[in-house]
């Protein structure tokens, strides 16, 4: 998943990276603090700007401190702190959909001994995570369930993988409590599938490992090959998903909302990460 949901941050102001970075600081502090420090390793800027969406709809209070910390000991860094239940939501749900992520990496590269070692190390972290949100956790779980089986079958399932990405992240908003959210995040779900898809499309095919575009284009061996022959095709799926994503958030957000940062995600950030995706060596 972790990637591509960002900001264009080459058109972040000075005062807008200090935003984010607070944000990023205060969810590591809410792992920290609900998990431990191990858990921190699961910061990540996907589950940053969920943070910033979610207090954004529920209009929380949120308390700014300017304070050291354990991986910046010299400098002290701006920290955005929440309330202990939202704190507790939020981190939990960024513990989950890392560790199911982490259990869908192991089966992919079944030889990979650091992410088997990492799936044992953090099952402790996780198992807390699953208590605090259960019914989160069970839909992650028949989620990737469901994941697996359609790769297995080597069929066409593009779209129907994107709607179970789309379908995670929709269920991960509802988990902390921001079912406003639902809509944007299904959509920026399906997003995340696409791009990932298009950026591991040369190393899956080297790994045998499966991936959508082969079956909904065809193996084209590399990725440059793939958009000489399929680009306009690829093109109308990003834009249709684009188009979706940006309906909903301008029916979401306030007339005279000045949060340039969102613009930014919403336009920007998805243009330059679909840019990135697109890649080729």
């Amino acid at each position: 998943m972790f990637g591509y949901i960002s900001c264009d941050e080459n058109k972040l102001t000075v005062q807008e990276r200090d935003i984010v970075g607070a944000f990023y600081c205060g969810l590591c502090m809410a792992l920290k603090k609900n998990f431990g420090n191990t858990a921190r390793i699961f910061t990540n800027l996907d589950c940053t700007y969920a943070y910033m969406l979610v207090t954004s709809v529920l209009d929380t209070t949120i308390d700014i401190a300017s304070q050291r910390c354990f991986l910046h000991p010299f400098t002290k860094r701006h920290i955005a702190y929440v309330d202990d239940e939202l704190s507790k939501r939020i981190s939990s749900a960024t513990i989950l959909i890392s560790y199911y992520k982490l259990l869908d990496d192991c089966k992919d590269e079944k030889r990979s001994l650091t992410k088997k070692s990492m799936r044992g190390f953090y099952k402790k972290v996780y198992k807390k995570a699953k208590e605090n949100l259960p019914e989160f956790d069970s839909i992650l779980n028949n989620l990737l369930k469901e994941t697996q089986k359609l790769e297995s079958e080597g069929k066409d399932s593009l779209f129907h993988l994107m709607d179970i990405s789309g379908d995670i992240l929709s269920a991960m908003t509802k988990a902390c409590g921001a079912d406003a959210l639902s809509d944007l995040f299904f959509h920026l779900g399906r997003y995340v599938y696409f791009v990932d898809a298009l950026d591991d499309y040369e190393s899956d095919i080297k790994k045998k490992r499966y991936n959508a575009f082969v079956y909904k284009f065809g193996n084209f061996k590399t990725k440059k090959a793939l958009l000489l022959n399929k680009n306009d095709e690829v093109n109308a799926i990003f834009e249709e998903i684009y188009q979706s994503i940006n309906s909903v958030y301008n029916e979401l957000k306030p007339k005279d909302d000045p949060n340039t940062i969102f613009e930014n995600l919403f336009t920007d950030g998805l243009k330059a990460s679909y840019k990135y995706a697109k890649k080729v060596d």
